[in-house]
């Protein structure tokens, strides 16, 4: 079998898998023993196991098998297992994300997990287990049984010339992972007619089991279903009998559970029977290429309509409005395509926190709230650096040591909230930690130390901005540099990510008390809409979430303080952002202009325009690096008439 087509769909599916292992693991340690997690722990290890065996990764394969037993035993002693054995789990996990990385790099394994496998072993047998289940249990079954709903489909099958056979697969002694071998025999068997049913099931088959009962429905001869399993590695013998009608009798609900969970495991398996999937799996990158034709045909159609307002035609007006209607809801349904939970990026927090916890000899209890919450996909693979950064700054500098903590009548275990909420649109992030805080003073020592103001300017400003320095590259506070942080590159980093993304960063902080960074994140990066406006004839788009309100400021109106215009509205008094010399125009002598009041990461200014044209949905093109390096843009658009226009990017101004 070429295996070689399926290995980024194992990839992808295991590390989903090892991801509720690790929350089994933290349950364990923080909460106790719980049977129901245990169980789903070790059915998702045996998957691992029987896709690794499939896929033919050995490595893998192996300590997913010794983990597997590992995690039977844990679930039959029903009690938290010593420190050790939670650890050496936690290990093996890892070193199979390991494995992932490199099957995902160069198509093979080559991690060594000799030593790792002896110690599971040595903790295996060392461990005195409930007995599992033996072959006796198999040998028990000796004709297959269907379920009373399933009757239908074998006379069905019967009246169009099919017969009903029972297969028997029996394994060699010496075969090891049998459930790998299982699927590819169903699957043979499903190349000579619709395997109906399966026991026991091919999805949770026991290294023991001697052999498992298959129904077919077939117009094949006996020699023909022979001949496709008898190539299968492991399997030393093939039967074909007769099969009689053999339905289960519904006494117990649990028995019609059983039935029905192997008749549809093997009915999946089968090339003939119907699928009841309701979701499938689509590579990332077709969605980015769907979401850039929609965007394509977006701006074609504001083409198209731009046309027929200027040609007058109501006929085509009308058509060209019910597309535009029907493009809309296109788009819709492509944009929520490629939202995801916030829990797909989040679930692998928990272990890097505890991790985090135990390498500076902490106790941190770590929350997460409003892991439901939906986020474009491509902006939540864009956030995973800038929060684990934000993790490491609230264990390492922001939760105190345990003493500390109840030196200042805290409780001895810190807590941080990694919390995400929808607010006007926007999806909101925050990492919030109870420990010291923000030494304001501190910060402002360093920034007069580094030359970044003078003293007699940081007198004059506010704590909020002097708490901006936190992120200016290379600065920190740290006392020493840990292997965690301390180099001043992690809330740096943070800013450049997020605002990159088009959203915002907001730092609130009480000394002695703690801390909270938020991050405000746009629903998507691709279709925004915005306020289309002129500047010395040119034409420029402003996001609408910078947009606050439009005004007409008369030049009478207009102060200067300190060589900068302000323009004071209601009670407020906003700085002139007067860009027409900028772009290479001259501001003209007039009465009144119209202006925009824009908003960035709560400080408000006053843009003058030359023209108000209005809103409209526009399509986000990236720049070039020359482009980018200017810091005025954060992105280009086509208009309805075929011109580019630049996207500002009010925070370079204010």
């Amino acid at each position: 079998m070429d295996s070689s087509k399926y290995i980024d769909v194992f990839i992808e599916e295991t590390r989903d898998q090892l991801q509720t292992v690790n929350s089994v693991l933290l349950s364990l340690e923080e909460s106790g023993f719980n049977e129901e997690q245990m169980n789903e722990a070790f059915r998702v290890v045996h998957t691992v196991k029987g896709s690794a065996g499939v896929i033919g990764v050995s490595h893998i394969c192996e300590l997913a098998h010794i983990m597997e037993d590992l995690f039977d035993i844990l679930r039959k002693r029903k009690e938290v297992p010593e420190k050790s054995m939670i650890q050496l789990l936690f290990t093996g996990v890892d070193k199979i994300e390991k494995m992932l990385t490199q099957l995902e790099k160069d198509g093979t394994t080559h991690l060594d997990v000799t030593e790792l496998i002896a110690k599971m072993k040595q903790a295996r047998d060392s461990t005195s287990a409930a007995a599992k289940p033996t072959a006796d249990k198999a040998k028990e079954i000796n004709t297959i049984q269907i379920l009373p709903v399933q009757r239908t489909q074998v006379e069905e099958a019967v009246a169009q010339g099919k017969r009903p056979v029972q297969v028997k697969i029996t394994f060699s002694p010496e075969l090891r992972f049998r459930e790998g071998r299982a699927y590819q025999a169903v699957r043979n068997l499903s190349n000579v007619g619709m395997v109906a049913a399966s026991q026991p099931s091919v999805t949770d088959m026991p290294d023991d089991t001697p052999f498992f009962l298959n129904l077919l429905l077939t117009d094949k001869s006996d020699e023909m279903i022979i001949q496709s399993v008898n190539g299968v590695t492991g399997v030393a013998l093939v039967e074909v009998a007769p099969w009689t009608m053999n339905v289960a009798a519904p006494a117990t609900t649990e028995a019609k559970c059983e039935v029905k969970e192997e008749a549809s495991g093997a009915e999946d398996k089968s090339s003939s029977g119907l699928s009841t999937a309701s979701t499938i799996r689509v590579r990332s990158k077709l969605l980015d290429q769907l979401l850039d034709l929609v965007g394509e045909i977006v701006i074609n159609n504001i083409r198209v309509n731009q046309i027929a307002i200027d040609l007058k035609h109501r006929e085509l007006k009308q058509t060209l409005q019910n597309n535009t209607r029907l493009m809309g809801e296109m788009q819709d349904v492509v944009l929520r395509t490629r939202m995801v939970q916030v829990d797909f990026i989040f679930k692998r927090f928990p272990r890097i926190v505890r991790d985090l916890a135990q390498a500076n000899n902490k106790e941190i209890e770590f929350l997460m709230r409003g892991t439901d919450i939906e986020i474009d996909r491509s902006l939540l693979d864009e956030i995973g650096d800038a929060l684990v950064h934000l993790l490491r700054n609230a264990v390492d500098h922001g939760i105190e040591e345990k003493q500390d903590r109840i030196a200042k009548g805290k409780k001895p275990q810190g807590t941080i909230i990694l919390s995400a909420f929808q607010e006007q649109g926007n999806v909101v992030i925050t990492v919030e930690d109870d420990g010291k805080g923000m030494d304001i003073k501190k910060i402002t020592a360093k920034a007069v130390s580094k030359g970044l103001i003078s003293a007699d300017e940081a007198e004059r400003m506010d704590d909020r901005s002097k708490m901006q320095f936190i992120f200016l590259p290379g600065f920190s506070t740290a006392d020493k540099i840990s292997d965690l942080s301390g180099r001043g590159v992690g809330m740096d980093v943070v800013k450049t990510k997020i605002e990159g993304l088009g959203g915002t960063v907001r730092l609130d902080s009480t000394y002695g008390k703690g801390s909270k960074i938020t991050l405000k994140l746009p629903p998507s990066m691709s279709i925004i809409r915005a306020m289309l406006v002129e500047v010395n004839s040119e034409k420029y788009a402003i996001p609408l979430e910078n947009v606050r309100e439009t005004v007409r400021v008369p030049m009478e109106a207009v102060h200067t303080i300190a060589d900068n215009g302000v323009f004071k509205l209601r009670n407020e008094v906003l700085p002139i952002l007067n860009i027409h010399n900028e772009f290479g125009g001259s501001s003209e002598v007039v009465r009144e202009m119209p202006a925009i009041i824009v908003e960035k990461n709560e400080n408000r200014a006053c843009l003058l325009v030359s023209r108000l044209i209005g809103q409209q949905e526009i399509v986000v093109k990236n720049l070039g690096k020359d482009l980018r390096q200017t810091g005025y843009f954060s992105g280009a658009t086509i208009l309805g008439d075929g011109k580019v226009a630049m996207i500002l990017d009010v925070g370079a101004f204010i």
